[in-house]
């Protein structure tokens, strides 16, 4: 759980913390920045248990067992509102000032002007990927991060800091969680790598074969959608049905489609995800060819358990990489997925050294 592994992978982060919760003196904005998802999710979760923890460890961290713990680790924490990129845009909406939508970012400030129902009147609110807001938004959300309300956290996480205005930034205590590695949690992630160590180390010239492992591929990516619902579902069922209990249509209503934002956003993640695999896959891949040690790479994992030659050929390696530079370079023009990946795996596989 996040309150065991965020403090072993990032101690001095996790200390001071720690000692400024049990200072009472922790911020009201936080920035956590970092290349993993996962680390910035975890940290996230950290920092929220640590503000709400009702049975700290001896040393102030959060025990991971309480109510209020395992809550914020299932997003159901009562005073925990959460804002994510929505939509097939992939971006966070600012929202009518008057009637703000749920999962708009005034909609967002709006929960923190209302009263707490927690006894010590703490809120807590988490922005993911914030780099997904646009400047109107950051420049909308400037005043509630300078002066959050007593009891309040707000927490940015971003891969993709400089693409936060500089008031953004300036208005948080900055946390990096750097890995310089990547991790991936998709369905299939595993089977993508053992396509792309037939594609790279034992395709050749293969028409047949390199069709064979397009069409692999897309299926694959055509899961994403399914795995994205199921996340979100998990995500929201105990607000859900809390909504249904209470009997407000209204609120499960909007409960509803806060869950199907949070399955559209996880979409473009997982996305992301599987397009990073594909590009890190090729990248080390050359980068292997020219230094000799898979072992050392920043991903050694990916290429375990692979059919891997003794020496691997640079040329088709770097052919691959560029082709995935293609792919991802196509992508951003809306180029049909389908036909991008079956002529980045051709490519690849069949085109002139």
């Amino acid at each position: 759980m996040f309150c065991d592994e965020f403090p072993r992978r990032f101690p001095l982060i996790a200390q001071g913390l720690l000692h400024s919760a049990r200072q009472g003196r922790l911020d009201g904005s936080y920035l956590i920045y970092g290349d993993d998802p996962v680390w910035r999710q975890s940290g996230a979760r950290f920092l929220a248990a640590l503000a709400v923890c009702r049975t700290p460890r001896p040393d102030g961290a959060p025990c991971g067992a309480c109510r209020a713990c395992r809550q914020v680790a299932e997003s159901g924490y009562a005073e925990l509102y959460e804002l994510s990129p929505s939509g097939k845009a992939g971006y966070i909406r600012v929202g009518d000032a008057e009637n703000p939508e749920p999962n708009t970012l005034r909609w967002f400030e709006e929960q923190f002007h209302l009263s707490s129902s927690a006894d010590d009147g703490r809120k807590i609110g988490i922005i993911h990927d914030a780099d997904a807001m646009n400047d109107e938004a950051q420049n909308a959300l400037l005043k509630t991060l300078e002066e959050p309300e007593p009891g309040v956290i707000f927490i940015l996480t971003t891969g993709n800091p400089a693409a936060l205005l500089p008031t953004t930034r300036s208005r948080c205590q900055l946390l990096p969680v750097l890995t310089n590695t990547m991790r991936y949690d998709f369905e299939g992630h595993e089977a993508l790598a053992r396509l792309l160590g037939e594609l790279l180390f034992e395709c050749g010239n293969d028409l047949p074969r390199a069709a064979a492992i397009a069409d692999a591929m897309l299926e694959l990516s055509g899961k994403l959608a399914g795995d994205s619902a199921d996340r979100a579902e998990t995500l929201w069922k105990t607000r859900l049905e809390q909504a249904e209990m209470l009997e407000d249509r209204g609120l499960a209503k909007r409960v509803a489609e806060q869950r199907d934002n949070a399955a559209a956003s996880w979409y473009l993640k997982l996305r992301k995800q599987l397009l990073s695999l594909i590009h890190t896959f090729c990248a080390q891949g050359y980068l292997w060819s020219v230094t000799h040690d898979w072992q050392k790479l920043p991903n050694p994992e990916l290429f375990a358990g692979l059919a891997l030659p003794e020496h691997p050929d640079p040329a088709r390696l770097r052919r691959a990489l560029d082709e995935a530079d293609k792919l991802l370079f196509r992508l951003r023009f809306q180029i049909d997925e389908q036909l991008a990946i079956r002529s980045f795996v051709l490519n690849t596989a069949c085109g002139q050294d």
